[in-house]
């Protein structure tokens, strides 16, 4: 299952508990005249610290696969209410928005100019909403973090960074003390409008830059955000020569928004030696162990079934043709929003999940789901379960 957008949880499910029971697949091993019992093979990574019904997955870039667990941003998301009043920059929303309980991952920071009213999705193709149920399609922003690097075919030396944004946006990277200092200021409500630093990064090979990009979404009829960088150019007299678009702005300058087709202007800017942030530019810091949203190697699910109906839940069983884990997304009936079992990160081929804490004769949706050691999701398509009366 690829990836389409990614927010994580650690929300306290206190009124449905969703257990998963650990169905024993060991088999025996003779050895001379002893029993030897296999163990169970756990996974590398625990898939309950992302569940899929509260991950997002690049709203700002492209899904693709890359070898690095560690790859893309973790990001913040945080909104106004209705009641609040406008903010007019990243900080000012930031300061005074809702902070949501899920968490963004995102491979790179390449989103041209486009209309923005169809909201974020997550991993389960579900419109991302705030913590109340709304659509976020404006008046919110999103804090980016990861790790600034050069890519390997980037050559050591001075570099400058700037930010093609609709709203605003923000850079900055940590220095020696700790300190986050401005580099690239495009904050607040305009047009897309390409802001460029004020400060000379000097990347070598082993340079890593703990980096913050602050984002701001106004009005709701466009978004855009490119991270972009290139090696510093000089005049004669050595001082650094600007960029001759630094502070230009248009919603049609740079790309169509409708099918975002890059316009000339943005054509110069490659031609100048600009050239947006690859995924190969961020590492994740420590905070986040891994990136759920990387594509792995996906297993095969077959036999889906119920097993056994309970009046407070089901069993639900399914094969896969590589070993995995076992967890159940429930969705519907009279829960507010989808909820995913507790795993034991034991990986399988034949699974068994117990899903329990719902209401009695009420239908639900149910979709088995199974994580590869190497991270690759396969959710099946949803079935209607309903529990005993």
């Amino acid at each position: 299952m690829k990836s389409s957008l990614l927010l994580k949880s650690a929300v306290s499910i206190s009124a449905l508990t969703l257990a998963t029971a650990v169905i024993s697949c060991s088999q025996n091993h003779r050895v001379g005249s002893l029993i030897a019992e296999e163990q169970p093979v756990m996974s590398k990574m625990d898939v309950n610290k992302y569940p899929v019904s509260k991950l997002v997955c690049d709203p700002m870039g492209e899904p693709g696969e890359d070898p690095r667990s560690n790859a893309g941003l973790k990001a913040e998301l945080y909104w106004l209410e209705a009641n609040q009043p406008n903010a007019s920059s990243s900080g000012d929303l930031i300061a005074r928005g809702h902070k949501s309980s899920r968490d963004l991952f995102v491979s790179v920071l390449n989103t041209p100019t486009r209309m923005f009213d169809m909201g974020f999705n997550n991993d389960l193709g579900e419109p991302v909403k705030t913590d109340a149920g709304a659509m976020l399609i404006e008046r919110f922003a999103i804090r980016f973090t990861s790790v600034l690097r050069l890519a390997p075919t980037q050559e050591e030396g001075d570099y400058e960074l700037a930010l093609l944004s609709d709203d605003g946006a923000t850079l900055r990277l940590r220095d020696e003390n700790g300190v986050y200092q401005s580099v690239v200021d495009n904050d607040g409500e305009h047009e897309t409008r390409f802001g460029c630093g004020v400060q000379i990064v000097n990347l070598k090979r082993d340079t890593e830059k703990l980096m913050q990009v602050d984002y701001y979404q106004g009005p709701r009829y466009h978004i855009a955000l490119v991270a972009m960088m290139r090696k510093v150019q000089r005049n004669e007299d050595g001082t650094v020569k600007q960029d001759s678009s630094c502070g230009a702005r248009g919603n049609e300058l740079w790309f169509n928004p409708s099918n975002q087709e890059p316009k000339s202007a943005y054509q110069d800017l490659l031609a100048r030696g600009w050239q947006p942030l690859s995924k190969e530019n961020y590492t994740l810091a420590n905070e986040a162990s891994f990136n759920p949203c990387k594509d792995g190697v996906e297993p095969r699910m077959s036999n889906i079934r119920v097993g056994e109906v309970l009046s407070d839940g089901f069993i639900l069983q399914w094969e896969t043709d590589i070993p995995a884990t076992s967890q159940v997304v429930v969705m519907g009936g009279d829960l507010a929003e989808s909820r995913t079992t507790v795993s034991d990160n034991v990986l399988r081929k034949s699974h068994s999940v117990r899903v329990t804490g719902l209401s009695s004769g009420t239908s639900y949706g149910a979709q088995a789901l199974s994580i590869s050691d190497t991270y690759g999701k396969t959710l099946a398509p949803p079935m209607s379960v309903r529990t005993a009366d």
